[in-house]
């Protein structure tokens, strides 16, 4: 994955991720400055750009550690390495459910629902084709209350 780091200029600005290597398919991804700096990608995408001095626009924006000097290297992290970076952080924070690789793919799609964006918008931030069966299924837990057949009806 490569991220180009130029400011975005209109609503929300943030940066643009230039998803090359991506398990769905490349894509470009407009990613916002968060409401708390605490928990913001953009913040943490700079913060992480200067510590590893990373000049490279085509180069790997998360990079491996050597095993035993934990020295940024050159190489790019393997899918199952995000994955389990994820699981690892997850358990660390004594989260009772064990997180995957998947986990913020379904939790942007939830939160994203649960703050009224259409499931299109949604899809297409995620990767996701914009019908797809498997968001479909992550998005009528959330819409159960709200879209419910019985509503105004009892």
């Amino acid at each position: 994955m490569a991220v180009d780091d130029q400011v975005v200029l209109g609503a929300g600005a943030g940066a643009v991720a230039d998803l090359r290597d991506s398990k769905i398919r490349p894509r470009v991804v407009p990613v916002p400055y968060g409401s708390r700096p605490s928990i913001c990608p953009v913040r943490a995408w700079h913060a992480w750009k200067e510590t590893v001095k990373l000049d490279d626009p085509d180069g790997h924006a998360w990079r491996r550690l050597h095993s035993r000097w934990h020295t940024v290297m050159k190489g790019g992290l393997q899918p199952e390495s995000i994955g389990d970076v994820i699981t690892r952080a997850g358990e660390r924070a004594g989260i009772e459910i064990r997180f995957t690789g998947h986990s913020p793919r379904r939790g942007l799609a939830t939160s994203s629902r649960l703050k009224g964006h259409d499931q299109v918008v949604i899809a297409k931030q995620g990767g996701r084709a914009p019908h797809s069966k498997v968001l479909a299924g992550y998005l009528e837990v959330v819409d159960q209350w709200e879209d419910d057949a019985l509503l105004g009806v009892l």
